[in-house]
């Protein structure tokens, strides 16, 4: 049955309409009040479900389990998990559960056993919000999976909304009756254990000796682990930052109140004799580094994720690159220079490591990839100095921390050395709230020309050339040209040159609507997946340019995006 032959009645759960679930860039997320229980569980049997008929899993499999340290994940009050464990069953299949780890953690190890692995999280989303990712045994699931997961999720929804209270597990709220709720089983250590051998088989026995290291350690999920890694690879580990409350850290968008925290914690250690060589964390599942080096003044330098992703690349000498369209330009510099040219995706995991498949599949050489957070993923087997590491298809933290700390000790530098090697590109990112989706769509057609497949537009030489998602490139025609120039037109009534802005060079639309400006500013908008919010990234010449773009585009309540959704209007 198609979705549009369905009734309203249908999607009604004893007379009321729940808040479904739905896919962003890296999962499924939703506000906690609207993750009931059922929910919860018709997204879990659905996915399951879907494995199932595509065989990839049987009845009497196990599924690994996991999450972050959210109250909402598992605590007595609330708990997602055993919502999970409850379709797990359900569906005729046997839960591992693995304790609190890292989503890569998880995601490693059911690999290795080629299981199918779950894990609640919402990332670095804030607290009163929440999510589950899903992992087939290969790794991610990726986004053409979307939309037969999301039929088996209907098929699911259908059957539990159609039963009598008498029948179901649920009352009429959506949550589990008393007696319908499971245990967690016992934790399995070796997903903890495992995910540190591949580090420490990869990496040489007490390479960081003598390296002072501050971990920032907050709430994420890791947290105990990674300074269980840095101490056992010889480094002096430092502590500061410890909550019990969850703080959403989002390494893609670091605040300067959050920078002068970590300055702080510098300037502590200093004043007792204390001279750090890095300041490191993670977000909430461990999966998105945040990395800071330390210059000889004691100055704390943030660096961003697509930065720390090209220091990685290079200590790697990866062959082949893939980062999704918002990435630093700096990394096309860098890499033109080793006659690589990066295959660009649209933005999120799954798209990175499809691409990466793809070109692994095509050339057969290493490749790898990143994100604009610093996630860091491997698309094929690495060596190293004679060791190997295995392919490992999500986002890791763990592996760039590591990697950017080798490559200085290697270099008899420090981090900061190797940042000042790369070409002087740098960007900001920032979101605003409460961006209806309707107006990020209407604002992502306003902005796009009415040329079928346009993938992107330069103007050279008084012509424009256009590139197609087909391959095909041509010059403009006069009746597309004349688009063009009411788009570049229409762009001064935003981008002002008294703001700095310059004309429009070139704008891009594989994901969202990216303004390339003949002054090598970059402005980027993006809507968001699945909440009412819209992205704007940055990238100039100078760190204080970039910075007061992302003011500029995010300012209340006249900022650049308020200006377009109010026109719009």
């Amino acid at each position: 049955m198609i979705a549009s032959q369905h009734t309203e009645d249908e999607f009604k759960f004893r007379g009321r309409t729940p808040a479904a679930l739905r896919f962003g860039t890296s999962g499924l997320r939703g506000l906690v009040e609207d993750m009931t229980d059922l929910e919860v569980y018709v997204n879990a049997a659905g996915f399951l479900e879907f494995l199932m008929d595509r065989q990839q899993i049987k009845v009497g499999d196990m599924v690994c389990l996991s999450g972050d340290l959210r109250p909402s994940t598992n605590s007595p009050e609330r708990s997602i998990m055993r919502a999970v464990v409850r379709a797990i069953h359900d569906t005729g299949l046997v839960t591992c559960y693995l304790g609190r780890l890292p989503t890569p953690a998880l995601t490693y190890f059911a690999v290795k056993r080629h299981q199918a692995s779950i894990m609640v999280t919402g990332s670095h989303i804030p607290f009163d919000r929440n999510g589950i990712k899903f992992n087939r045994p290969q790794g991610e699931i990726l986004k053409s999976d979307e939309s037969a997961i999301l039929s088996s999720v209907l098929q699911v929804r259908q059957i539990q909304y159609a039963m009598g209270e008498d029948q179901s597990i649920f009352d009429g709220e959506g949550w589990l009756k008393p007696e319908s709720v499971p245990e967690l089983p016992d934790s399995e250590p070796a997903a903890h254990d495992a995910y540190l051998k591949r580090f420490t088989d990869f990496f040489p026995s007490g390479f960081l000796k003598g390296k002072k290291i501050l971990v920032y350690q907050h709430s994420a999920v890791g947290r105990d682990m990674l300074v269980e890694l840095l101490k056992s690879l010889g480094a002096q580990v430092f502590t500061e930052g410890r909550s019990d409350t969850f703080v959403p850290i989002d390494t893609e968008d670091i605040s300067n109140e959050r920078l002068n925290q970590l300055q702080s914690f510098v300037e502590a250690k200093t004043e007792n004799g204390i001279r750090l060589d890095a300041v490191i964390s993670t977000d909430g599942d461990s999966d998105r580094p945040l990395v800071c080096g330390v210059d000889g003044w004691g100055r704390l330098q943030f660096i961003n994720g697509d930065l720390l992703g090209l220091l990685v690349a290079d200590f790697l000498k990866a062959q082949d690159v893939v980062v999704p369209v918002s990435s630093n330009d700096a990394v096309d510099q860098h890499l033109a220079v080793k006659g690589i040219q990066p295959f660009k995706t649209q933005i999120g995991s799954p798209y990175v490591i499809q691409t990466m498949d793809a070109v692994h599949r095509d050339k057969g050489r290493s490749v790898v990839g990143w994100e604009a957070n610093g996630g860091f993923m491997v698309g094929s087997e690495l060596t190293f100095d004679g060791r190997k590491l295995s392919p490992l298809a999500t986002r890791d933290a763990f592996f760039p921390i590591l990697c950017v700390l080798f490559a200085a000790v290697e270099q008899k530098g420090s981090i900061v050395d190797l940042l000042g090697k790369l070409p002087a590109r740098f960007g900001k990112a920032g979101l605003i709230d409460q961006f209806p989706q309707e107006s990020s769509r209407a604002l992502l057609q306003k902005w796009t020309p009415d040329i079928e497949g346009l993938l992107d537009w330069e103007l050279r030489e008084g012509e424009a050339q256009l590139r197609f998602s087909s391959g095909e490139r041509r010059s403009a025609t006069t009746e597309e040209m004349l688009m063009i120039a009411h788009l570049c037109e229409e762009a001064t009534q935003y981008f002002q040159p008294d703001e700095g802005f310059t004309a429009i060079q070139r704008m891009n639309y594989i994901d969202g609507v990216r303004f390339y400006f003949d002054n090598e500013d970059i402005g980027h908008i993006r809507p968001s997946g699945n909440a009412p919010q819209l992205r704007f990234y940055a990238v100039a010449n100078a760190q204080l340019r970039a910075d007061a773009m992302v003011e500029l585009a995010l300012r209340e309540p006249d900022g650049l995006l308020r200006s377009m959704e109010s026109e719009l209007a």
